[in-house]
């Protein structure tokens, strides 16, 4: 094994879980419900931050058009963990914790979502025990772009994190992972494809292209 190279560390939203697109069908119903639109550009400017950057319950209901904001984030939350319940990994996940597990390396998850969101589908996925650690909002002062999630990631797996690689979906991600010292990989979805990932050291379409022996071979020959 490199010694490059001694554990990868991924994002949750939009990377392991389709959950991006499934919160905005979600909130594209709930908005509709009450006769009402989703600032689509407002969302996609959230997207990999957390609900202080974008809170649309809020914004539905201080229009006045019918129940509140905690009523409406209920509803919200029942939709998607019904939709949830039927949603697989994204493509190549499985495959990438599997090779990574068979090289040694250690693996991780550095997200800016709570833990009562990113824990459960995990278990789900029958990926939970994959991971040593889960680094999430609730570990932490300053989500990403800090790069908190991923120096506590790093802490916790007993690395440098110059030996991390991490995978991420958001430009803020990116930003998070590279403040904290590590290889970055970008792997963008449908909603983050316009976002600047300049900063990245490697873009992906997705995670299926992934292949973990070149990876070791491309940071073991990057300066």
């Amino acid at each position: 094994m490199s010694e490059r190279i001694r554990a990868l560390v991924f994002d949750f939203d939009g990377l392991i879980a389709d959950t991006e697109v499934l919160w905005l069908a979600v909130l594209t119903r709930l908005y509709r419900s009450q006769r009402q639109e989703l600032p689509y550009d407002r969302y996609l400017a959230a997207v990999g931050g957390t609900v202080e950057d974008f809170d649309p319950y809020a914004l539905l209901a201080a229009r006045g058009v019918g129940p509140s904001a905690a009523e409406l984030e209920e509803q919200g939350l029942r939709l998607f963990r019904s939709w949830m319940a039927h949603e697989e990994p994204m493509p190549g996940v499985r495959r990438l914790v599997a090779e990574a597990r068979r090289r040694g390396l250690a693996l991780g998850v550095a997200t800016s979502s709570r833990a009562s969101h990113v824990l459960p589908y995990l278990r789900q996925f029958s990926l939970h025990d994959a991971f040593a650690t889960v680094v999430t909002a609730d570990d932490v002062t300053r989500t990403k772009p800090a790069p908190d999630l991923y120096l506590r990631a790093a802490r916790r797996l007993g690395v440098a994190p110059a030996s991390v690689v991490a995978f991420e979906d958001s430009s803020r991600g990116v930003r998070a992972a590279k403040a904290a010292g590590t290889f970055c990989v970008a792997v963008p979805h449908v909603l983050s494809r316009s976002h600047d990932f300049d900063g990245a050291d490697l873009r992906l379409d997705s995670l299926s292209l992934c292949d973990v022996d070149d990876l070791v071979e491309l940071v073991s020959a990057t300066p």
